[in-house]
């Protein structure tokens, strides 16, 4: 036992016992075996009285309610400060939100806008904004806008050949209603058929890929093309790298009509863009029918068709009739 208890337990024994029993002289026995002795009974002592004073009781309470309200304030300002944690995480997100619509639809707003549309027998040449080059054939409708982002055209008819000014940071986008061709800078030609869209590069390189309503459908194919190579895209999402050339597409800037291995359903959509009565086609398509001729010459064409295909020729007040045999 040590010395503070041995003298913790006299204090409390000699509470009990006055001067001049045998337990008191035992007591001072005690204290005068050590110095240590009474120096630690002294020291109990003061403690015990301190104690037991209204005045240390008062102050022990006081200081216990100050432990309490302390503990109870360190738990208040935690949780304040976690609320307050929450609520800048709350903010920053909403904020975050709102910055990120708000980048969008400044994305989206356009700066440039424009349409075309070419009455038959025309053909218009178009510079744009940002130095790219549009010559749009006859009979052909367009629609241009320029976002931040990108630069889009809508074909809605016909054929254009683009001579597209490079800018990584806004891809060059036409878009048909089956096809989607996205270039950087290059040069290249969209035709628009009505059984497919013809996508031919003269230089530069393009990608090419059908324009589903449906994003999640996997049996698409996105193309590639570069110099030299034709594309065709057909309703049914097919995307066929065709052999043929490129140069085809760009004869109508030089005053001639190139076809190769076309049918008369070709033949009639492209020379009704430079004919005031329209061509129809009708019956089986006649395939494999291969002519180069000049603009002026599209009468001449039409009436020695009969000879080069299995098909006759029938005027009508509204249009000609290209029937097959």
């Amino acid at each position: 036992m040590t010395v503070s208890e041995v003298a913790a337990r006299w204090y409390l024994r000699m509470r009990e016992h006055s001067h001049g029993t045998p337990e008191r002289d035992a007591f001072e026995q005690w204290l005068a075996d050590d110095p240590m002795h009474a120096s630690e009974y002294e020291s109990i002592r003061r403690a015990m009285q301190r104690m037991s004073s209204p005045e240390s009781l008062s102050s022990l309470a006081d200081e216990a309610e100050q432990q309490v309200f302390l503990a109870q304030e360190a738990k208040r300002k935690t949780k304040q400060r976690h609320i307050g944690q929450l609520f800048l995480v709350s903010l920053l997100c909403i904020m975050s939100y709102v910055f990120h619509q708000q980048y969008l639809d400044w994305q989206a707003t356009p700066v440039m806008q424009m349409a075309a549309q070419n009455p038959v027998g025309q053909i218009a040449f178009k510079t744009l904004d940002d130095g790219t080059h549009v010559t749009l054939s006859a009979k052909s409708d367009m629609e241009v806008t320029y976002y931040r982002h990108e630069r889009h055209v809508l074909l809605k008819e016909g054929e254009a050949v683009f001579e597209v000014t490079k800018d990584p940071d806004r891809p060059f986008i036409v878009e048909t209603d089956t096809a989607r061709v996205t270039v950087l800078g290059t040069r290249f030609a969209v035709n628009k058929l009505e059984q497919l869209v013809r996508v031919s590069v003269d230089h530069g390189t393009v990608k090419v890929e059908p324009k589903v309503q449906n994003q999640q459908d996997s049996t698409t194919e996105t193309r590639v093309i570069t110099n030299g190579q034709v594309v065709e895209v057909y309703p049914n999402y097919a995307t066929v790298l065709v052999n043929r050339p490129a140069s085809d597409a760009f004869a109508f800037l030089n005053g001639r009509l190139v076809f190769d291995r076309a049918d008369t359903n070709e033949i009639a959509t492209t020379v009704s863009r430079y004919r005031q009565k329209p061509v129809h086609s009708m019956g089986k398509d006649i395939r494999n029918i291969s002519a180069d001729i000049n603009i002026k010459d599209i009468e001449q064409f039409l009436r020695g068709l009969p000879n080069i295909a299995p098909v006759s020729i029938k005027e009508t007040p509204q249009y000609t009739l290209v029937k097959s045999k």
